[in-house]
């Protein structure tokens, strides 16, 4: 090799060196796990009681306004903020929706977010707000934006949710939407069924879905269209009961969950672990 020919592949390798490590700057906001959501409650004392009787989750901070519900595993803590619908307001719904950050770099997660255009907003030094590009209200968090408070003696829940299994978004295209997710949060895609796709980030699942004819995307209803559970303990005869008893509407999805509604009326499921697993093994079939 020539000197001259030494010197285009030593800067060609330079180039791409540089790219190589743009683009794993660009990757530094990487989603882990459910930092928090907020739930619209018509009735906020009803619907605490009723989420940590049956899926325990821990009562943390509470006022007139809100009340702090925690839950996981040691796989991570995710806490939903149950909030008390204002007077007129529709409620059952659930507004916004947190991710959280690995290696949380508040000024790191801000130039990625400059980069895409996005107009954020700050929450304390630990997270942001914005818009996706469906307008779906979307933060990124540190995990210790809020600390969970050491757990009090409690008496023994029905359920203990480990986890957020899955949260589905409604999207006029979501295969866009879905292109957006994987790149700058860098979630692991599994599976496409040609009309939603599974993006894992711990131990949950983002699935941006196509609306159907007539229906309404999550932006334009104000609400995601479900969160489902992961139960410690899943039993599928003992869940079917249970929701039965409780007037749940439960209906059977698979042999390791149900789709039901919770004390408010809103799409909810209870789960096993396996379930997103289970379901990646199914062969793809166009528009299921």
């Amino acid at each position: 090799m020539d000197r001259r020919t030494f010197l285009q592949t030593m800067t060609l390798a330079a180039a791409a060196a540089a790219v190589r490590q743009g683009a794993a700057a660009a990757g530094e906001t990487k989603a882990v796990w459910v930092n928090h959501y907020t739930y619209v409650a018509p009735d906020l004392k009803k619907t605490r009681d009723w989420y940590h009787e049956v899926f325990g989750m821990q009562v943390g901070h509470e006022d007139a306004k809100q009340a702090h519900m925690w839950f996981g595993d040691k796989g991570g803590d995710t806490l939903m903020i149950i909030r008390q619908a204002n007077p007129g307001e529709e409620a059952p719904r659930i507004e916004r929706f947190a991710f959280t950050v690995e290696n949380w770099d508040k000024k790191a997660v801000e130039a990625d977010l400059k980069r895409l255009g996005q107009q954020a907003k700050a929450d304390t030094e630990k997270g942001f707000w914005f818009k996706d590009p469906d307008g779906n209200e979307i933060g990124l968090f540190s995990r210790d934006y809020v600390k969970r408070p050491a757990a009090p003696a409690a008496k023994p829940a029905l359920w203990k949710a480990v986890s957020a299994n899955h949260i589905v978004v409604l999207s006029p295209d979501y295969r866009k939407l879905a292109n957006w997710y994987k790149d700058f949060l860098v979630l692991r895609e599994t599976r496409d069924s040609a009309r939603d796709t599974y993006q894992w980030f711990g131990d949950s699942v983002w699935i941006p879905t196509a609306i159907r004819e007539g229906g309404k995307s999550s932006a334009e209803s104000k609400t995601l269209d479900h969160v489902a559970y992961s139960i410690e303990t899943y039993k599928n005869a003992d869940v079917e009961a249970e929701l039965k008893k409780r007037n749940l509407n439960p209906r059977q999805d698979t042999m390791l969950s149900f789709n039901c509604v919770d004390i408010n009326g809103f799409k909810t499921q209870v789960c096993d672990k396996q379930l997103v697993p289970e379901a990646e093994k199914r062969p793809p079939r166009g528009g299921e």
